[in-house]
């Protein structure tokens, strides 16, 4: 009877979805499962199970080989161990954080717990016959829409998973694949978020949804840890072609008002008294994607220089290097060019550097103003003395 089958799954799929609809407090997934086989095996329904499919599950508890330790293939294997230890990691987080947006209770994950329970694991599993495992969102998200509420759900979930295994072996065998994989659907729509998926392909932004359905579609058609790799290697790539698009320093420009944003009153006032200064803000990460543009915006402007470095979070060699070359060519040119506002930890790295050295301890200053007064007024600076004249 072909029409056993799908009859039996889409069943299955309405009965969870109405289940879903009543606040009843017994998982539905545990009583249509426990119906369903009961029913395929009073009435001799004729759909595969897990045993026909798959073979009799085991009925005893695995004996612990310790012949898996083996020194010889220590180095073959190493490169294979971390490559499946990222990926691991990495998909077991992320089912973490989806996890944290489908729990009602607005908890969240500890990442260090995470991995250090991962790794204990793996480190058992080979000694009793498995393979490599990670945290599974499917039944993460199973446990949640049935109500689970502690990490106990867990504990509970694995104790049920080996009884079925050891003690009802034979039973459990008899489960349907149909109302299993029906029972994977309805899971993985809810975990899907369709709604939010639909909101996302409206607003969000196109560089993100190429990362959505990169991963999507390498998960539907070959496996979700190429996805996960592909998805992360795709995110980089857009992130660091964002991060070259973001200006590294801007010269600051008064609002509306007359005021120029991010200093103090006085501040600005004393900047805008000073055109004959050019003032340059200098923020986040000064690193190998930002130098060029960060280059390209101090110009080849021939007033005094002042760079503002109270919003530079971290400079790494790269920016050192540009920062170098920038205060050589003012320098060589007669330009003054000075720095000021730094934070300790960058200070630290430019004075390690030798750059703090090379502009001058009389062009570092602590506060812009005060780096505003060491520059003379054009109109005050000192003019070479007149030559003498010589009277007849």
């Amino acid at each position: 009877m072909s029409w056993v089958t799908p009859a039996l799954g889409m069943g299955t799929i309405a009965a969870l979805l109405f289940w879903q609809g009543r606040r009843w407090r017994v998982p539905g997934t545990l009583v249509i499962n426990v119906a369903a086989t009961a029913a395929v095996w009073v009435f001799g329904i004729d759909t595969p199970t897990l045993a026909s499919r798959y073979g009799e599950l085991p009925r005893g508890f695995p004996v612990p080989d310790l012949r898996v330790i083996d020194p010889g293939l220590f180095l073959d294997l190493l490169p294979s161990a971390i490559t499946v230890a990222i990926l691991a990691g990495v998909e077991s987080l992320l089912s973490a954080m989806v996890a944290d947006g489908m729990a009602r209770d607005g908890s969240h994950h500890d990442p260090d717990k995470e991995l250090r329970g991962q790794g204990l694991a793996n480190i058992v599993s080979p000694i009793l016959g498995g393979i490599p495992a990670t945290a599974a969102i499917a039944r993460t998200g199973a446990s949640l829409r049935n109500g689970a509420t502690s990490r106990m759900a867990a504990v509970v979930h694995s104790a049920v998973v080996l009884t079925a295994t050891l003690a009802l072996g034979g039973l459990a065998g008899r489960l349907p694949l149909a109302v299993l994989a029906a029972i994977l659907i309805v899971t993985a729509y809810n975990i899907a978020n369709v709604p939010e998926i639909a909101k996302l392909i409206r607003a969000a932004p196109r560089e993100d949804l190429l990362v959505l359905f990169i991963t999507m579609s390498i998960t539907l058609l070959f496996d979700l840890t190429y996805a996960i790799a592909l998805g992360v290697l795709v995110s980089v790539f857009l992130l660091l072609r964002r991060l070259i698009q973001v200006p590294s320093t801007s010269e600051p420009v008064p609002n509306a008002r007359g005021h120029i944003q991010g200093v103090s009153v006085e501040l600005s006032d004393l900047m805008r008294s000073r055109p004959d200064i050019a003032f340059f803000n200098v923020w986040g990460v000064l690193s190998f994607y930002s130098t060029a543009r960060f280059e390209h915006e101090l110009g080849r402007d021939r007033r005094p220089l002042i760079l503002r470095m109270k919003d530079v979070a971290y400079i790494d060699t790269s920016g050192l290097l540009t920062l170098e070359a920038i205060i050589e060519q003012h320098q060589r040119a007669g330009l003054l060019i000075m720095l000021t506002a730094m934070r300790p930890e960058v200070r630290q790295e430019l004075e390690q550097f030798g750059i703090l050295e090379a502009i001058g301890p009389e062009n570092v200053f602590e506060h812009t103003a005060d780096a505003i007064a060491s520059v003379p007024p054009p109109d005050t600076a000192p003019r070479p003395a007149p030559p003498p004249v010589t009277i007849r």
